[in-house]
């Protein structure tokens, strides 16, 4: 009984921090998002925390206080009425299970996509297009330039892109893919449909287009490939139809990003020196201080929570 009530709070507590987080960055995150002076990959990388942050906070929480303070606090012999914990656990249940159902549909969809996609795909000369990545080419009637895959992402190129962009053009849209590649932004869609929470779609096109933006720039390194990109995109634009993208791929253009902000963008092309220092590392001092009041303060922490725990149950 003393693992099954144990069970039931720490369930109940997870339940409850995740939504009431959840609530609050649905309800705030646009605040982080109106800081347009940053880059577009640290604001990418801003959204994508703050979208999957629910989890890492409700899950940290039970891990290094709930579970220790039931664990030291609670007595072992008493008897208590565990119905709420009980019906709020089987919530949580109820979420995890919907955040693995989305996942599978969403997996089960892509899949079936992409396998359309590459049947009887070919791999591109290198010689004849520029590419030295492994890139295949796809049906007529596929998407221009998609990012497809989660383990092992490869990049598909339809064989009418081919027929549309010149050789520098093609390269540099190919380097735009490649951007997401080692982004994993594949990957991160998946980490979304595993954190279910009703309002988060804006905040999940914040971070859609920010991840483009941060794939142009760093596709480009020269005045003359963002025109490159920025005519590769406009050609598209005009010569295909734009459609949204299976879950876990990231398209060079679909119907959920501003392909004319882009290509503004890429029009006023400027050389971004990189920083010196990676964007986390100015995480390191609050990060630091934290772990210093944390452990200051453990003890007491402890208490308090376990008396919420008395609270939930009686």
């Amino acid at each position: 009984m003393f693992v099954m009530r144990g069970i039931a709070v720490s369930l109940t507590f997870l339940f409850l921090v995740y939504a009431g987080w959840s609530l609050l960055i649905a309800l705030g995150w646009k605040a982080a998002d109106r800081l347009r002076e940053i880059s577009a990959k640290t604001r990418a990388n801003l959204l994508f925390w703050l979208r999957i942050s629910p989890w890492l906070v409700s899950t940290a929480i039970i891990l290094t206080l709930v579970v220790p303070a039931y664990v030291r606090l609670e007595p072992r012999s008493v008897e208590e009425d565990i119905a709420l914990p009980v019906v709020l656990g089987l919530a949580c249940l109820s979420l995890l299970g919907m955040g693995i159902v989305r996942v599978l549909n969403a997996h089960r969809s892509s899949a079936l996509v992409v396998a359309e996609w590459l049947n009887d795909a070919n791999t591109l000369d290198s010689l004849d297009t520029g590419v030295t990545a492994k890139t295949y080419q796809t049906r007529q009637e596929a998407p221009p330039l998609t990012l497809v895959g989660l383990c092992a992402p490869r990049v598909v190129v339809s064989e009418a892109t081919l027929s549309v962009l010149n050789r520098d053009e093609l390269r540099v849209a190919v380097q735009h893919e490649l951007a997401h590649m080692r982004s994993r932004d594949n990957l991160k869609k998946l980490a979304f449909h595993c954190c279910p929470f009703p309002g988060m779609a804006a905040l999940e096109d914040a971070w859609h287009e920010a991840a483009e933006l941060a794939a142009d720039d760093q596709a480009v390194s020269s005045m003359g490939e963002a025109l490159d990109l920025a005519t590769a995109l406009i050609k598209l634009t005009r010569t295909m139809p734009v459609r949204t993208a299976p879950a876990f791929t990231m398209a060079l253009i679909d119907g959920n990003g501003s392909v004319s902000h882009r290509v503004q963008r890429l029009l006023s092309w400027q050389d971004a020196r990189i920083a010196p220092h990676p964007d986390w590392i100015y995480l390191i001092p609050p990060a630091l201080l934290a772990f210093l009041v944390g452990i200051a303060t453990y003890g007491p922490a402890l208490s308090r929570i376990h008396t919420l725990t008395e609270l939930l149950v009686r």
